[in-house]
């Protein structure tokens, strides 16, 4: 543990103020024992506190009406980017109250949709499928 002088005592009342509990913890006890033997870092203290006091009851005023129009004014708007614009179609198609039913009448055609096609409809047999490729003159892929 170091000792303290009155110096470095009025210099952590002047960085810290009078409470102890701001002190920093590497400088608080021998602080705390400059306080328990001497009266004049006891009095440093008492105007400390006093500072502390008359610190904490300030209240600045607020700012007059022109002022905060003029700083209000003197800031730009926000401009509109794709964001806003997309959200802003978003809304207007009706955002996900829409949403839901598109999804369900999306899953209800998937569903749907192979009953009403016709059921002859099939695919070729690959014998059939190699014939009518062998048909084709030409096919860019293998020409060489």
């Amino acid at each position: 543990m170091t000792t303290m002088d009155l110096t470095r005592f009025s210099e952590l009342l002047d960085a810290y103020g009078a409470d102890p509990r701001r002190w920093p913890a590497a400088e608080r006890s021998a602080a705390q024992d400059l306080l328990a033997g001497c009266a004049q870092a006891l009095e440093l203290q008492r105007k400390a506190a006093l500072l502390d006091e008359a610190l904490d009851q300030y209240l600045p005023a607020p700012p007059a009406p022109a002022l905060r129009q003029k700083l209000l004014g003197a800031v730009p708007l926000p401009r509109p980017g794709w964001r806003d614009a997309l959200t802003d179609f978003w809304r207007d198609l009706g955002g996900w109250r829409l949403a839901g039913p598109a999804f369900a009448a999306s899953l209800a055609l998937g569903a749907l949709l192979p009953l009403w096609l016709d059921e002859t409809a099939v695919d070729l047999p690959d014998e059939d499928l190699i014939a009518a490729v062998q048909l084709v003159d030409e096919l860019p892929e293998w020409n060489p």
